[in-house]
C-alpha cells in the first residue's frame, strides 16, 4: 500500500509538472502568435505582406479584409485565399457597365492569392500569386518572391504587380514593386524595414484620340500614349526596451511588457513625364509621385493614388486636400516626404495580448509650378497631426484568436470632415477591423 501510494504522488507530481509545462508552452506559442501577425492574408493589394509567410504556423484565419488557410508540414508551407478591402463581398452583379443590353457584368471583388514555400536548415524561400480582376478592362497580376536566411533574422520579399489593360485600355500596362527588407539585429535596435518603391505605367489614349489639326488616329496604334513613373523609400527603425509591471505573476513574477518607440522616414516623387502623340515627343514634370499598378482607373485612364492612406500603425498621412474654396490644386515634378514618430506599448500574457501606439506625423508635399485655382503659390503643403493606433488580441484558448484593430485620428482632411472651412469644434476619424483565427 504504501509502494502504491508513493507511486500516486510520483504521478499526481508529474501531471502537476505536465500542467505548468503545457502552461508555459502555451504562453510560448502565444508569443510567437503576436509577433507573427501581418496584413491581408498574404496580399495587402501589392503583396508586400507575403514576408511573414514562411514563419506563420498552420492557420484558418478571417477577417474585415481578409480570408485565407495556410498549412503543410514543417518543412513546406501552403496557402491559398482572399484580399481586399470589399466588406466581405467575393463576387457582385450590381453594374452593367453603362451597356445598352440588360445583362449585368459579374465582378470578382478580391485578390486571389496562392503561394507555396520550402524551408531548409539555412535558407527558406516562397513563390507566390495574386490575382486581382478591378474592371472588365484591367486586371492586375502579381507574382511574388520571399525568402528568409539568417534564423529569419534576415528577410526579404519581392513583389512585381503587373496590369494588362484591353478594350477601352488597349495597349495600356503598368508596372508596380514595393520591395522590402527586414533585419533583426535582437539589441535595442530591434529591427530594421527598408521598403523600395518603383513604379511605371504606360497608357495608350489613341482609342480616343487627341484634337490636334483634326488628325485622325488609329485607334489600335502603338505610338499614342502617356507614361509615367515615380520611385520611393520607406526607412524604419525600431527600438525595443523590455519593462517589468508593478503588477505580479504566480510565484512572485511580475508582469514583462516593452516600450517599441520607431522613427519612420518616407519620401516619394514623380519622375518626368513621357507623351508620345503619334512620333512627337513631349517630356514635363510628373504630377504622381505614387504609380501603383492597383491605382489605375481603366474608366478615366487616369493612375490616382487614394486620397486616404490605409490607416496602420506607424501612419503618414495622405496628400492634404486643398478647402473647396480654394479650387484644386496642380503641381508638377512632385514630391511627398513624411515623416513618423511613434511609440509602441505591447504587453502580452497567456490568454491576452494588447499593443498601443501614439503618433504624431508629419507630411509635405512640394513641386515646381504649384498653383491654386490658376494662382501661383510659394512652400510646401503641409499636415501635423497625431493618431493613436491599437491591437486587441484574446486568445481563450492556444487555438482560437479574436483580433480587434483600431484606430483614432489620423492627421488627415478625410472626407472633408476635418476642413476647417466646413467644420467646427473637434472632429476624430474612427477606423476598425476585427476578425478570428483558429490554429491546427
Amino acid at each position: 500500500m504504501i509502494i502504491l501510494a508513493h507511486r500516486q504522488i510520483l504521478k499526481n507530481k508529474e501531471v502537476i509538472s505536465m500542467i505548468k509545462l503545457l502552461k508555459t508552452y502555451r504562453l510560448i506559442i502565444f508569443m510567437i502568435f503576436i509577433s507573427s501577425q501581418l496584413y491581408g492574408f498574404y496580399g495587402d493589394g501589392g503583396g508586400r505582406s507575403f514576408i511573414d509567410f514562411l514563419m506563420d504556423m498552420n492557420q484558418f484565419r478571417g477577417r474585415t479584409d481578409q480570408v485565407g488557410v495556410l498549412l503543410g508540414p514543417s518543412n513546406y508551407r501552403f496557402t491559398v485565399g482572399f484580399s481586399g478591402r470589399t466588406s466581405g463581398i467575393i463576387l457582385d452583379n450590381w453594374t452593367n457597365d453603362y451597356k445598352t443590353t440588360p445583362k449585368l457584368t459579374v465582378y470578382l471583388r478580391p485578390g486571389i492569392t496562392v503561394g507555396f514555400g520550402m524551408k531548409t536548415a539555412n535558407f527558406n524561400f516562397g513563390l507566390g500569386y495574386q490575382f486581382r480582376y478591378l474592371h472588365k478592362d484591367y486586371q492586375v497580376h502579381t507574382p511574388m518572391f520571399t525568402f528568409t536566411a539568417l534564423d529569419n533574422t534576415l528577410r526579404f520579399n519581392l513583389p512585381i504587380a503587373i496590369g494588362v489593360g484591353s478594350g477601352n485600355a488597349k495597349n495600356t500596362w503598368l508596372v508596380s514593386t514595393g520591395i522590402e527588407t527586414r533585419y533583426y539585429p535582437k539589441t535595442i535596435l530591434d529591427q530594421i524595414r527598408l521598403y523600395i518603391f518603383y513604379g511605371y505605367a504606360r497608357i495608350s489614349y489613341a482609342k480616343y484620340g487627341f484634337k490636334e489639326e483634326n488628325l485622325q488616329i488609329d485607334e489600335n496604334a502603338k505610338n499614342v500614349y502617356k507614361a509615367m513613373s515615380s520611385v520611393g523609400f520607406d526607412l524604419r527603425l525600431y527600438f525595443k526596451i523590455d519593462k517589468e509591471s508593478r503588477k505580479q505573476l504566480e510565484r512572485g513574477k511580475n508582469l514583462p511588457f516593452s516600450i517599441e518607440p520607431y522613427f519612420r522616414f518616407l519620401y516619394n516623387c514623380a519622375l518626368r513625364t513621357l507623351e508620345n502623340q503619334g512620333g512627337r515627343h513631349i517630356r514635363y514634370g510628373g504630377n504622381n509621385y505614387d504609380i501603383n499598378a492597383y491605382g489605375f482607373d481603366a474608366t478615366s485612364l487616369g493612375v490616382t493614388y487614394a486620397s486616404v492612406d490605409k490607416f496602420a500603425g506607424g501612419y503618414i498621412s495622405s496628400f492634404p486636400q486643398i478647402p473647396n474654396p480654394q479650387g484644386q490644386n496642380n503641381i508638377t515634378d512632385i514630391y511627398r516626404i513624411g515623416l513618423a514618430f511613434p511609440v509602441g506599448f505591447r504587453v502580452q500574457c497567456e490568454y491576452y495580448g494588447l499593443y498601443l501606439e501614439p503618433s504624431l506625423s508629419l507630411t509635405m508635399i512640394d513641386g515646381k509650378n504649384i498653383s491654386i485655382s490658376g494662382t501661383s503659390k510659394r512652400g510646401p503643403f503641409f499636415t501635423l497631426g497625431w493618431c493613436v493606433y491599437a491591437e486587441v488580441y484574446l486568445t481563450p484558448i492556444p487555438e482560437l484568436e479574436l483580433y480587434i484593430e483600431l484606430q483614432t485620428g489620423g492627421a488627415t482632411r478625410l472626407g472633408g470632415a476635418l476642413d476647417p472651412a466646413y467644420a467646427d469644434g473637434t472632429a476624430l476619424i474612427f477606423n476598425t477591423a476585427a476578425g478570428i483565427t483558429y490554429y491546427f
